[in-house]
């Protein structure tokens, strides 16, 4: 009787099956007769009996809860950024030919708010919100001083009011990727966010609303225009902004004035328009300021001051990474030029070049120098072996690649071997210095299995393109 694999599992499975059925019978017997004798047994027998049994069942909950039960997540509170560490940074980045303008301008800005010692107020709210009514009807015209941030795109102009700095920010309509990064970062220059609003949210100002969130800056609601309203509309409206805001700010009702049209009858039944001006009551805003800033304005300005270091910091972490990576790009593109210049010598392709060779070792010991990581040689070895099992496969489209390059140019057609045989090297040397340069920029260490990847990808990805750009630097080299 021949056996396949078909008829093995069948019998493994009835194996199985009567193995658990047989189990199931002998637990079965095995509880019936302790049932049985505990009803013949003393009463304290069988207490002692069901306190054991509840005492291992609560043993094994609490063993499930200490090492099996995944614990949740505690979120980690971030650690304040040090000042003089910072500073410190910002000056070796420099020195490295990091371009720090940004976050130097920033630690700048930090400064010379800390010497004025206002409280900072960034003003949120859409064109028709009130917003300009609002600065017009707290300060008179000869009382505003503004001036317009340095190094913005956008309007963003600050009004002084006794020790209050109103940030006037773009209308939420007219926000733009670019306006609405100004305006965050705006945002984490303060030290309290107010947001306008003439009526119930929508969904532009949620939107708003919860990014504003994520600053976790204090923020109070003026509800504007409440006039237009009566007093049960205006409860209805207020409750709803509490809401939508998880009753987390407080919420002022306030009239910034303005002008408004009035339709009438006169006393012959004609119907007329008339334009007056809508009473001013800002008062309860300014009180909710007041009473936000009041409640703890030391805490108020070590916040802000964190805030911007964050900036500063988030600013220079980006001038770092793109200084960096130009920086890798520039050694990949220097290493593909050796590796074209060392191959005009060469015979044939191969994966012993990027195997064996020198070049391709300390091309990845360059591009990880740069991100301040050393790699041991048996790494980089790892690295080098399995990107070079891959090119064994691929070694006869690379050159396939390379020849039609060559037909580009009229009169050479891929008749020079040695300069195809160069090509395939840069195309090699530049797919394995991008593979690096990616893996080790995104995870911060050189990991073969990654990089070997990212190598596959770029291989033959814009093979094309470079193909010719390294055609045109072999033809050079061969003349």
């Amino acid at each position: 009787m021949k056996f396949n694999s078909k008829s093995i599992f069948t019998i493994l499975i009835g194996i199985v099956a009567i193995a658990v059925l047989l189990l199931v019978l002998l637990v079965t017997e095995k509880l019936l007769s302790i049932w049985h004798y505990l009803q013949e047994a003393p009463l304290w027998i069988s207490v002692l009996y069901a306190g054991v049994i509840m005492l291992v069942a609560f043993l094994v909950v609490y063993l499930y809860f200490v090492f099996v039960r995944t614990k949740p997540v505690k979120q980690q509170k971030l650690k304040p950024i040090d000042e003089s560490s910072l500073r410190e940074s910002l000056i070796q980045q420099a020195q490295r030919g990091v371009d720090v303008t940004e976050a130097e301008r920033e630690l700048q800005e930090l400064d010379k708010r800390r010497s004025k010692e206002n409280f900072y107020i960034a003003l949120y709210g859409t064109v028709s919100s009130g917003k300009s009514s609002f600065i017009k009807s707290l300060l008179p015209e000869q009382q505003i001083q503004t001036h317009v941030l340095a190094g913005t795109t956008k309007s963003i102009e600050v009004y002084q009011y006794k020790n209050l700095a109103i940030i006037d920010l773009p209308g939420l309509d007219d926000f733009d990727e670019e306006s609405e990064k100004l305006a965050i970062e705006e945002t984490l220059r303060a030290h309290v966010v107010v947001f306008l609003t003439d009526s119930d949210l929508t969904q532009t100002e949620m939107r708003n609303i919860s990014k504003l969130r994520n600053t976790k800056k204090p923020m109070v609601i003026a509800f504007n225009k409440a006039d237009r309203y009566s007093d049960s509309e205006q409860s209805q409206i207020v409750e709803e902004l509490k809401v939508k805001t998880e009753k987390k700010y407080p919420v002022a009702i306030i009239s910034t004035g303005g002008m408004e049209t009035l339709v009438y009858q006169d006393s012959k039944g004609k119907q007329k328009k008339k334009v007056v001006s809508r009473e001013v009551n800002i008062q309860p805003l300014l009180d909710s300021i007041e009473e936000v800033v009041a409640n703890n304005p030391e805490i108020l300005h070590r916040f802000r001051d964190a805030s911007m270091l964050m900036l500063a910091q988030k600013k220079l972490n980006d001038a770092e990474s793109e200084f960096n990576k130009q920086t890798g790009i520039n050694i990949v593109n220097d290493y593909t030029k050796k590796a074209v210049f060392g191959a005009m010598a060469s015979v044939a392709p191969g994966s012993d070049i990027v195997i064996q060779g020198t070049l391709a070792t300390k091309m990845i010991q360059n591009i990880c120098g740069v991100y301040q990581i050393s790699p041991k040689q048996m790494e980089i070895d790892q690295v080098i072996r399995m990107t070079g099992g891959k090119l064994r496969t691929s070694v006869s489209l690379i050159l396939a690649v390379a020849g039609n390059a060559l037909k580009a140019f009229p009169g050479v057609g891929t008749a020079i071997g040695g300069v195809t045989h160069a090509v395939s090297y840069g195309m090699i040397f530049n797919a394995l210095g991008n593979a690096v340069l990616e893996s080790v920029s995104t995870l911060g260490k050189l990991d073969a299995v990654t990089t070997q990847q990212k190598f596959e990808e770029k291989l033959l990805g814009p093979a094309q393109t470079l193909a010719k750009d390294l055609a045109k630097m072999a033809l050079k080299i061969d003349k």
